[in-house]
């Protein structure tokens, strides 16, 4: 289609004839009421006159609110400002200004529906005077010649009975609203309200659902067959009726033709154009689980019901990570990474979640392997499992190094204990005498970190727990914590969470999708703020972080150790009927990213247990080894965890604890296979 010269599109624009002269809006609307004249003033009198005869009982107020207030499409957007998902309740309707709407647009619903709409003052009276005689002589209203006002009026106030009484109200209406609001005011609340069918409100909505671009990308073609749906959407709509679409598409840019608003060219091109309708989009929304928790957190901050949400209009923001939630998406997708399904067929079930360690903006979020159900179960936000051996550093370790002065050298006798009747076993049944808290981590041996929270005592242990976001129950208040022994268990977010703050450096902050929410205008409702909380010093965070490297580079989380810097923690717990795990975990982190994943049954049967080695170590690792390289293709360039100040590294001899009970330093003589390096908080090393 070619350009035309500014004079060229202001010559076949339809304009107000009294748009010049005195240059105001108020003297513009003065101007034209003259224009509109006795005849008009005498007609207005006359409608009154016999809506008070004919005792109309439901007289309609205008309220601009019905227009202005009309369902609008909520909106989600991922971290880099790209739309997610379009979330609609009864309406799917979204505004746009009119400057956005091209003018050919513009003209080819004024050039169908309302050719003088410039020209008159919400009625036609050229038109209405033919069309009431014609409608008083057949005693109908076939003959409405409703303005563009007029429509907008009996859309948005009225019903859509055939009656002289709803024609007066209608009429009168349309009068009030032009006295209030100018051409262009109207036009747009038009274009954003009227129905384009298959659940389409609003010229935008139209755009995409039929063509799946903007109301601003539209060719003259396709602006002119959406101006051809709105007479009767179940008749001329093109996903319903191709052919009937086509030929009043033509016919209105036949009308733009005469109407000199488009070249004979123009016409000719444009008739020519194929129409290419969009298949229409599946039910739902992508990313659903990270969508409706987004959705969630939105409805509490506003304080506003579902319904309220998804008809305001409101665009939140996210910290989305749209390439990351995809990928692991596909990641869940593969069977061969997750146990095969149960004998009766269920499927075992995972939920993973990577935070943004720098913010705690959640950068990917999957609530299960599927998301079949709109509004179904949550698991990475929503359940409450058994972490086993994962909660350890956050109950035991990180507590004893922060408060209490241990050590990660620190020693602890790894054999069957009976702590007041309470007697746990380490996995696999096997024991390993003296060992330091490294090996105890490491390996993660069972009966150290009981004993360590006997010693520090649970009160102390759940204070911490508690700061980086870990919920109890008021019966959990026995050392089984220290092995995951919950009443009701922790959620996948929550270890995520938790596992942020020692990447972080000892600093604890709230997880959250939602950075920011805006109204349809771009009004700012709510900006989220930092809240992070010092939790413990960035040297004990340093030596935790330190021991789970270990973990991932000689202990059972070996799977994740790819040449990617990490720090991280298994846990399992077992189901002793059949030998078999209920629920297996593993949460891995390094200066950027934190990630954590749960694997289990829903139902948590002797039949639906994992087999034994689906434990944190095997699937779970497996997962996050590929999710990290898939945010660092070259392990290289992934970022290492830097060394505080205040940090002490000194050469041990690791054949002095089990020999005389206690770390010793290396000696001269000590050979160099028998040494290791440990790091110590200045003060605290062994002299």
């Amino acid at each position: 289609m070619r350009k035309h010269t500014q004079a060229e599109t202001k010559k076949r624009q339809v304009v107000p004839v009294s748009s010049g002269g005195e240059g105001t809006r108020g003297k513009r609307r003065r101007t034209g009421w003259m224009i509109f004249g006795a005849a008009g003033l005498s007609l207005v009198f006359v409608l009154f006159l016999t809506v008070w005869l004919m005792a109309v009982s439901a007289w309609k107020q205008f309220d601009i609110s019905l227009i202005r207030e009309a369902s609008q499409t909520l909106y989600l957007y991922d971290k880099d400002g790209e739309v997610v998902a379009g979330v609609s309740g009864s309406e799917n309707r979204t505004f746009v200004p009119l400057c956005e709407i091209p003018q050919h647009v513009q003209n080819a619903f004024i050039a169908v529906e309302d050719v003088r709409f410039y020209q008159h003052k919400g009625i036609d009276l050229r038109r209405i005077f033919g069309a009431l005689i014609a409608d008083l002589r057949s005693g109908s209203l076939d003959q409405g010649a409703s303005t563009i006002t007029q429509q907008l009026i009996k859309l948005s106030h009225l019903s859509s009975e055939k009656t002289f009484a709803r024609k007066i109200q209608e009429i009168l209406l349309a009068v009030q609203m032009e006295r209030h609001y100018d051409k262009d005011e109207i036009l747009e609340m038009y274009l954003n309200y009227v129905y384009f069918g298959a659940g389409a409100y609003g010229l935008e909505a139209a755009a995409e659902r039929y063509f799946d671009k903007s109301v601003s990308d539209l060719t003259l073609a396709e602006g002119a067959l959406l101006a051809g749906i709105i007479k009767a959407p179940g008749h001329y709509a093109p996903h319903l009726n191709l052919e009937n679409s086509i030929g009043r598409r033509n016919l209105i840019l036949g009308l733009m033709k005469d109407y000199e608003l488009i070249s004979l060219e123009e016409y000719d091109e444009a008739v020519r154009e194929p129409v290419i309708i969009a298949d229409e989009k599946s039910g739902g929304y992508p990313h659903g689980y990270y969508v409706e928790l987004a959705m969630d957190e939105a409805r509490e901050i506003l304080g506003i019901s579902q319904e309220e949400l998804l008809c305001g209009g409101y665009r939140i923001f996210t910290a989305l990570d749209t390439d990351l939630q995809q990928y692991c998406e596909e990641l869940f997708s593969e069977d061969a990474l997750f146990p095969a399904p149960a004998e009766d067929g269920e499927q075992v079930q995972a939920a993973m979640v990577v935070l943004d360690v720098s913010t705690g903006g959640i950068r990917a979020l999957l609530g299960g392997r599927e998301h079949k159900v709109l509004r179904g179960l949550n698991r990475a936000a929503q359940i409450r499992r058994q972490p086993g051996s994962v909660i350890k550093p956050i109950l035991v370790y990180a507590p004893a190094l922060d408060r209490y002065g241990y050590t990660a050298a620190s020693l602890f006798l790894d054999e069957p204990t009976d702590f007041n009747g309470y007697s746990p076993k380490n996995f696999g049944g096997s024991y390993h005498g003296w060992v330091t808290m490294r090996e105890a981590i490491s390996r993660s041996l069972n009966v150290p970190a009981v004993r360590l929270l006997s010693d520090i005592g649970v009160f102390s242990g759940k204070d911490f727990a508690r700061s980086v976001g870990i919920s109890f129950d008021e019966e959990d208040t026995s050392l089984s914590l220290a092995l995951g022994g919950f009443t009701h268990g922790v959620s996948p977010l929550e270890i995520c969470g938790a596992y942020a703050a020692f990447a972080r450096g000892g600093t604890y902050c709230s997880s959250a999708c939602v950075e920011r929410i805006t109204d349809s205008a771009g009004a700012v409702l709510y900006e989220r703020e930092a809240d992070s909380t010092r939790v413990m010093s960035e040297q004990s965070a340093f030596l935790l972080t330190s021991m789970l490297t270990s973990c991932v580079t000689e202990g059972t989380g070996r799977r994740l150790n790819t040449g990617i810097p990490l720090a991280g923690k298994t846990g399992t717990t077992g189901l002793s009927e059949t030998g078999g795990n209920l629920d297996a975990w593993m949460a891995a982190y390094n200066p950027e990213y934190a990630a954590t994943v749960w694997m289990g049954y829903d139902n948590s049967a002797s039949v639906h247990s994992l087999p034994p080695n689906a434990t944190g170590g095997t699937y779970p690792a497996e997962l996050l080894s590929r999710v990290f390289s898939h945010l660092y293709p070259d392990a290289q360039a992934a970022p290492e965890f830097s060394q505080p100040d205040g940090i002490k590294a000194v050469r041990l001899d690791a054949s002095s604890p089990k020999r005389e009970k206690q770390v010793r330093l290396a000696g001269a003589l000590t050979p160099q296979k028998q040494t290791y390096t440990e790091y110590f908080i200045e003060g605290t090393e062994p002299d």
